[in-house]
């Protein structure tokens, strides 16, 4: 909770019900403590009352400032002492008789100690409340006057649920000149120079300008035509070693018949052994790199050192906010192309694809925001944001007045049914219609014109409270001024979820799930308007989104954005605010901060070097509630044990945290309700972790865990486990502790196994068992587990990677439970049976198919679509294994009326089943070599995915799945792609091939791009490498 940088009343109550709910719990306090818990929660209400109208204003004066500050730390400390009562008195025994009376005095004496404490604890707090109150008064911090209409305005969003939509390449505005001219750059082989230097190229400009933007449309564009790429962010803070550490990985991902074993140790690897080995990796091949933000001269020349002599025509593109970088790189017989603003057109287009509702010639409205924009995107898309929010804003008003009119039109007609007997039927009927009629023509010209004023006056509004000094000089302060602006203009609980955002690094990719289940982990998010915590969450993250102070990146499969990011200008103002404010404390980011003043309460560390272990440890700790730590866990190991309160651990690719041997002590955080080790390298879960018994948020996905422990059984509060790995098809075994944590409602990357040994010796082979050496040890518990899992009945999204060693009384019992929970709650249902054939003879049969499901994903033995499958009027995401489709499949699910993606799967290890190739060829056979895409259905497809060792070869027809925008191929041979030109809506082809294709692959590959030229509306074609490890 933060009841300065923007914490919502609901945010507010949350701490009002702790105080009501710690008096509820009836503790025997000490005497005359309820009094002050009592007085403190009064006063707390009443400071917040006053906040919430001093919250309005973007500037106060530093006694406000100052008085705000130390109701903050009074609220954090309150919330300390609330959360961690409850577990140090734990539960006072109740009941009668002589038993219950022994263990109530027993508690009574054991607990003395605690109890006295937090009543000393209490009684400060009460004096430290009574003094802030006094101080108002004191140094005269003034009320102010109510106004409704800002309160009106930053209100809560209520936003309708969004459709599912693709987030393309589009092309960026304004850069088609750069890239016309940058061209022969990328393309031509220079002789190169007496030292063999490869290429360098500057892009120069200040902040907002759009030089990354420029820079990976570049890199994009021509990336293909080397040997091999890879970009990387260097920003203020410049790290040699981190910085070729990242190049070798991506470097050694591209490389044919490359193994983990050879990058092994790199995180240990000094200097001079990064350099050599990068020299050794592109030894011999022509190169393309991009280093993204370089802040002084001397990381240039350190850039620069680091390559050896190249004679292939390698080039390495920079970008930069200072001239004096592009000038060291124009020295080196670089050149340097300096990135102008958008002018007034390219201005103006910016702005209507934000905006598609303003009219196509600028208005005088637009045109005064935008000379204040002075031709900068990041200023364009904000201020353009900024407005758009407003006019939703006032869209959802009317929407609200509107159903008011309903209703009250559905009262007056009530009330002429009633006098229908003395009017007439006949007349009533025909006054209604008219009345309908009559107001439909006369509001239908107006909603035009209504748009435009609104607008307009919105254009003039934001224009006005920019003020007037933008219009002479848009320098990266007045860039700054607008975030500035933007951010003062975000409802309070979205400013709350905004600086969140500051925990995350430069340049980092930000998954929504993991961002929104932090949210609600940090209690940012309460239930309102008859919404889910959930639901209320993703209203926020698309509310920044809309408002361009977070950027879609890419997006998932169902149409929702997958990650985002945070401009480096935006999120470099919202690190400062977040340091202000005391809300997140920043160890080895990109930008100095201070070292914080106050007790710690949020930790972010993004870089594990000495100093930053020798920052940390100065810290006060006790008070943290959310850390993360990127990349390494070694400068926070020795102070673990100081992190008493946290609810939020997130030590996701910490690859050092086995060897810390570290996990006990996270079993003592008794708070935690997020927690995430995904990409450790840890192999076990801790037996105690049943003591986590508010945990909600398990992430361990891509570890070494096969198996919880049975304490698991106790953590009654998870809502989403999160296991296994789907690239190696490890899942997490399903046990009978796993089916008793009754609120879980996301279940993924888990395996089941077969009833018992014996049972699998029916059904398997000796061979099948043997491949499982883990099973026999928890058959047993497995066996309960599958016959449980049906009692899960809150689970909405069930991910299975693996069947091992099924027996037909398997089948039996996992058709039941998946029939049973699809009648709940479940609208997600993922299934790779390993071959084992419960796809095809059990599932494929069911009597009882999962009709409300959104997303259905069925791998591995599968030789036809099951019937049922027609049915399924909500499915947005369809996975299918290949082997389910021929000509006659694709009509079937052109039938599937909010069919969004269609991803077609094999996986590169089922060429070992000889059954497999015979469904395959059995397809190919009825297909006769060709599978023909036909016009008619797929009304609502935007996406169109294969991922197979082996393309089959597909032709669209004119008119077939219209509406088609993104086709990914991903494969190692391809027998022909056709018909490209026919697909009207396309705007992208991904291409990822596999760094072992043969030169024939190759060869279709261009036969492919040329295909896609010949689109009327001439898609993007990324070509990708992609390496099996």
């Amino acid at each position: 909770m933060d009841l300065v940088v923007g914490a919502s009343n609901d945010a507010v109550k949350s701490l009002v019900s702790k105080l009501g709910s710690l008096l509820a719990q009836e503790y025997t306090l000490i005497g005359g403590v309820s009094d002050d818990i009592q007085y403190i929660n009064d006063e707390l209400a009443s400071m917040q009352a006053f906040l919430n109208r001093l919250k309005q204003e973007a500037k106060h004066d530093e006694q406000r400032q100052d008085w705000m500050k130390q109701v903050r730390e009074v609220a954090y400390d309150i919330e300390d002492c609330v959360d961690t009562a409850g577990y140090r008195l734990s539960r006072e025994p109740r009941g009668t008789g002589k038993l219950a009376s022994l263990r109530r005095a027993w508690y009574l004496l054991t607990t003395l100690y605690a109890r006295h404490c937090i009543a000393t604890e209490i009684g400060n707090l009460k004096a430290r409340a009574q003094h802030v109150s006094e101080r108002r008064t004191r140094y005269g911090v003034e009320n102010l006057a109510r106004d409704s209409a800002s309160e009106g305005e930053n209100s809560p969003i209520d936003r309708p649920v969004p459709h599912p939509q693709f987030i393309g390449t589009v092309a960026p505005v304004g850069i088609e000149g750069a890239k016309v001219k940058l061209k022969p750059w990328f393309l031509e082989v220079k002789e190169q120079s007496t030292n063999d230097q490869p290429k360098f190229l500057a892009i120069v400009g200040f902040g907002g300008l759009g030089k990354t933007t420029l820079a990976m449309a570049l890199y994009r564009a021509f990336g293909d035509e080397f040997d091999c790429r890879a970009s990387v962010l260097a920003s203020q803070k410049f790290h040699l070693q981190m910085v070729l550490r990242s190049l070798i990985k991506q470097f050694h991902d591209q490389q044919a018949g490359a193994s983990k074993n050879d990058i092994e140790g790199i995180e240990e690897m000094g200097l001079e052994a990064l350099k050599n080995q990068l020299t050794r990796r592109l030894e011999e091949k022509r190169y393309l790199i991009l280093i993204d933000d370089i802040w002084s001269v001397s990381a240039w020349e350190s850039i620069r050192d680091s390559f050896r002599k190249s004679k292939n025509g390698s080039s390495i593109m920079v970008t930069t906010r200072f001239k004096s970088v592009a000038e060291a790189c124009r020295r080196q017989q670089g050149d340097v192309y300096e990135l102008k603003p958008l002018h007034n057109d390219n201005s103006y287009k910016l702005f209507r694809q934000i905006i598609s509702s303003a009219p196509t010639v600028p208005t005088n409205g637009a045109r005064a925001l935008l000379k204040k924009c002075g031709g900068l995107p990041l200023a364009i898309i904000l201020v353009a944001g900024l407005v758009a929010s407003k006019l939703r804003s006032e869209s959802n008003k009317i929407r609200v007045e509107d159903h008011h009119l309903t209703q009250e039109d559905k009262d007056v007609g009530g009330e002429l049914k009633k006098s229908k007997d003395q009017e007439g039927k006949d007349f009533s009927e025909r006054l209604d219609k008219a009345l309908v009629v009559e107001e439909l023509e006369k509001n239908s010209p107006q909603e035009g014109n209504d748009i435009s004023k609104k607008l307009e006056n919105f254009l003039d509004q934001v224009s006005n409270d920019l003020g007037e000094e933008l219009k002479k000089n848009l320098s990266t302060e007045g860039v700054s001024h607008i975030v500035h602006h933007c951010y003062y203009q975000l409802p309070a609980e979205l400013k709350t979820c905004m600086l969140y955002l500051s925990m995350f690094p430069k340049g980092c990719l930000i998954s929504r799930k993991r961002l929104i289940r932090r949210w609600i982990a940090e209690g940012f998010i309460a239930e309102k308007h008859g919404k889910m915590v959930e639901e209320i969450a993703e209203d926020c993250f698309n509310e920044l989104i809309s408002r361009n102070l977070i950027r879609a990146v890419n997006s998932s499969s169902n149409g929702k954005v997958k990650s985002c990011q945070v401009h480096d200008m935006v999120l470099e103002y919202i690190v400062v605010k977040s340091s202000d404010e005391n809300f997140i404390t920043v160890v080895g980011g990109h930008w100095h901060t201070p070292f914080p003043t106050y007790k710690v309460r949020r930790l972010s560390v993004q870089k594990s070097d000495r100093q930053e272990k020798e920052t940390i440890e100065r810290m006060k700790l006790s008070h943290v509630r959310s850390l993360t730590a990127l990349g390494s866990f070694k400068a926070i190991h020795s102070t673990l044990s100081k992190f008493q309160i946290l609810q939020v651990l997130d030590l996701e690719s910490c690859k050092d945290l086995s060897l810390m041997n570290q996990l006990e002590k996270i079993c003592d955080m008794h708070q935690l309700k997020y927690l995430s080790l995904r990409k450790t390298d840890i192999k076990r879960v801790p037996k105690e972790i049943g003591r986590l018994e508010y945990l909600q948020v398990l992430d361990i996905r891509d570890t070494k865990i096969s198996q919880l422990p049975p304490s698991v059984e106790k953590l009654q509060h998870m809502v989403h486990l999160l296991a296994g790995s789907k690239s190696k098809r490890m899942g997490l075994t399903l046990t009978e502790g796993i089916t008793k944590m009754m609120a879980l409602q996301t279940l993924s990357g888990v395996e089941i196994r077969g009833s018992s040994v014996n049972a699998a010796r029916v059904g398997s082979t000796n061979e099948e068992a043997k491949k499982y050496p883990r099973y026999k040890a928890a058959s047993t518990g497995s066996a309960k587990g599958l016959r449980a899992l049906e009692n899960l009945t809150n689970l909405k999204k069930l991910t299975i990677y693996r069947l091992i060693v099924f027996t037909k009384k398997d089948n039996i019992l996992l058709l039941s439970a998946i029939e049973h929970l699809s009648s709940c709650s479940l609208k997600f249902l993922a299934i790779n049976d390993d071959f084992t054939g419960f796809l095809d003879s059990s599932l494929s049969t069911s009597q009882a198919p999962p009709e409300h499901l959104n997303t259905l994903g069925l791998s591995g033995k599968l030789s036809r679509v099951p019937d049922w499958i027609s049915h399924l009027h909500n499915l947005e995401k369809l996975i299918l294994s290949l082997t389910s489709l021929k000509e006659s499949t694709l009509p079937v699910l052109g039938g599937l009326p909010e069919l969004f993606a269609l991803i077609f799967i094999l996986d590169n290890s089922a060429k070992k089943y000889s059954n497999v190739l015979h469904i395959l060829g059995k397809n190919a056979t009825e297909s006769e070599g060709m599978i023909f895409v036909q016009p008619g259905g797929f009304e609502r497809l935007k996406l169109l995915r294969f991922v197979t060792p082996v393309l089959p070869p597909l032709s669209f027809l004119e008119g077939a799945m219209p509406k088609l925008e993104s086709l990914e191929l991903k494969f190692i041979t391809a027998e022909g792609i056709f018909g490209l030109e026919n697909l009207a809506s396309l705007g992208q082809v991904l291409l990822t091939v596999s760094s072992q294709a043969s030169e024939v692959a190759k060869v279709k590959v261009s036969q492919i791009k040329a295909l896609a030229s010949m689109n009327p509306k001439q898609p993007s074609v990324v070509v990708n490498e992609y390496n099996d490890l």
